[in-house]
């Protein structure tokens, strides 16, 4: 595990700016005038907790890769390899489980694969791609360290578990809620104290000056990033207590991600942190997920079909780590 990097001179003439550390022109690429998370310079250590593949560039992207390209170390953390989700171009769409099919370009395949000897698709094949393609994305972003919950850093004494996708449906309301059914080993269905301890091991090794997860609804209810907000608040707690021979540590900065759902405002009077980052990169790295996103130019679309543009301005509000998560710790 690599240390901080040495900062450059030139880049410690970085200031704190309206609430944010404030760069040069020009020093972080294509960015004007980057902003970064108030308290948390170039020279610190920030560490990211994602549910899936493609989230921590659809939602922070350019946040990463202002940090990486400022100097700062930029850990990810993936909680699974979202195995259930669904794929867009029709030469894969025989990874995604159950697939229904639904473009005219599909019409040789079946649910099962491109023919009708294929066996069902059981997530493993997309969860090998999904593995490719954040690896692209991170490089895109210029992120090089990364790990899985259950390995490395975050795996447990008895050795290394994979996490499953734990799948979802839309409910009536617009907004994500369980699958109905939801398989043995997924993120929601294992045990939180068990998660949170791994994630708690791996905080304690990096030593953080700031960590990034989802808000308490997990942006738009997907019960993995529910429970990757839970596992992350659980595990800041643990993480502040020594193990054995690992001194505990209390990261000093925590903050949720903002999402841009109508159906959810903020509480009045809670402060939004704006951080002006890399777009460029964060679309580059967009591309790189092209099982989940499309893009064109400078918006992009999920299976949903949607055009949205892609922003280099993110949202986070800042958190204090709890004294303890629903007595379950």
């Amino acid at each position: 595990m690599r240390r901080p990097l040495a900062f450059p001179s030139c880049v410690c003439a970085l200031r704190i700016c309206g609430g944010g550390a404030r760069a040069p022109a020009g020093r972080l690429g294509a960015m004007e005038n980057p902003t970064l998370l108030p308290g948390v310079g170039p020279d610190a250590t920030l560490l990211f907790v994602h549910a899936h593949p493609d989230d921590e560039t659809l939602v922070t992207g350019a946040t990463m890769a202002a940090y990486a390209a400022a100097g700062a170390r930029v850990v990810l953390l993936t909680c699974t390899r979202g195995e259930l989700g669904e794929v867009i171009p029709p030469e894969l769409g025989h990874l995604e489980v159950g697939r229904q099919l639904r473009l005219p370009q599909e019409a040789g395949m079946d649910d099962a694969g491109t023919g009708p000897v294929a066996p069902p698709a059981d997530g493993t094949g997309l969860a090998r791609e999904r593995e490719r393609e954040l690896a692209s994305a991170l490089a895109a972003l210029g992120v090089g360290e990364h790990l899985w919950l259950g390995q490395g850093l975050a795996a447990p004494a008895s050795g290394e578990v994979v996490f499953r996708d734990s799948g979802m449906q839309w409910g009536t309301d617009g907004r994500a809620v369980a699958a109905t059914t939801v398989l043995a080993g997924s993120l929601s269905r294992e045990p939180l104290a068990g998660e949170a301890a791994l994630v708690a091991s791996a905080i304690r090794a990096l030593r953080p000056d700031a960590v990034v997860t989802y808000s308490a609804d997990g942006g738009y209810g997907h019960p993995d990033h529910v429970r990757t907000h839970q596992l992350t608040m659980a595990a800041l707690n643990l993480a502040a207590r020594d193990a054995g021979d690992a001194p505990g540590w209390d990261v000093p900065h925590v903050f949720a991600i903002v999402s841009d759902r109508p159906e959810r405002p903020l509480e009045p009077g809670v402060p939004r942190i704006s951080v002006a980052g890399n777009k460029a990169a964060k679309a580059a790295a967009m591309r790189e997920h092209r099982t989940q996103v499309v893009v064109d130019g400078d918006r992009y679309a999920l299976s949903d079909d949607v055009w949205r543009d892609i922003s280099g301005v993110e949202e986070f509000v800042e958190l204090a780590p709890p004294p303890s998560v629903c007595g379950v710790l």
